[in-house]
């Protein structure tokens, strides 16, 4: 197989400025503004997510890294696509509670019970703060409430272009939208939301040893992929003073 070609760091400067001609604050290499891959600015919401996302880029050496630039990625898939799929992308997210890693349980008694403790604090906050209440089981048939698919299509359909790509991002690693809300809303952390993803794979690890290069690749890449979104959001929120 061809190896890929590596693209050079050609600039020096990375600075970030407000922007004149949208709304918004722009990232520049050398004085000129970032574009997305499809060649519009590059406009971020608050001057916090621009400079993260310009630590990103001075953190290039002297190729580029794109899986080191996790903030990059969510907002150009923000800008460029969000909206033109936020229905496929609310779809994607209501069939991911269908089969939700926080309500469908293990039957086995030891990592049903390490499942409950995770999970059954965020779906009592849910139900009770939020007002989306989920069932759960240890079948293979996982039915909610019918009044929870709209509440919950309501829920992603309030959530702006930004904060769209980040739940996402997030359900789609943990593959759990109740663990993607809880980090949305700041009820849990990034680390508290690998941990709950993980419980039954962290379970069998203890049980029966760790596949290096397989169990550990699997928890770094979830780690990075919930921590970035949860970052994105957080920068998001940081207005200047």
């Amino acid at each position: 197989m061809k190896a890929a070609r590596k693209i050079p760091r050609m600039y020096k400067k990375v600075d970030v400025r407000r922007a004149a001609e949208v709304s918004g604050f722009l990232v520049t290499l050398d004085g000129k503004a970032i574009q997305t891959p499809a060649k519009v600015p590059l406009a971020l919401p608050t001057e916090a997510l621009a400079w993260g996302i310009a630590t990103e880029w001075d953190a290039q050496t002297k190729h580029f890294e794109p899986h080191t630039m996790p903030l990059m990625k969510l907002a150009t898939t923000t800008i460029d696509q969000v909206p033109t799929i936020r229905g496929t992308m609310t779809d994607s997210m209501l069939r991911c509670m269908q089969s939700d890693a926080a309500c469908l349980r293990s039957d086995m008694h030891d990592i049903a019970a390490k499942e409950a403790a995770r999970f059954d604090p965020l779906l009592a906050w849910l139900r009770d703060d939020v007002g989306l209440q989920l069932a759960t089981t240890s079948s293979l048939h996982l039915s909610h409430p019918d009044e929870a698919l709209p509440t919950a299509r309501s829920l992603l359909g309030a959530a702006d272009d930004w904060e769209l790509s980040a739940l996402d991002a997030v359900s789609g690693s943990c593959k759990s939208l109740v663990l993607a809300l809880a980090v949305c809303r700041g009820r849990i952390g990034a680390a508290e939301a690998c941990l709950a993803a993980r419980v039954g794979e962290d379970h069998q690890i203890e049980e029966w040893g760790m596949v290096e290069a397989g169990h550990d690749l699997d928890e770094a890449d979830l780690r990075v992929r919930v921590s970035a979104a949860s970052a994105f959001l957080q920068l998001l929120r940081l207005t200047s003073e």
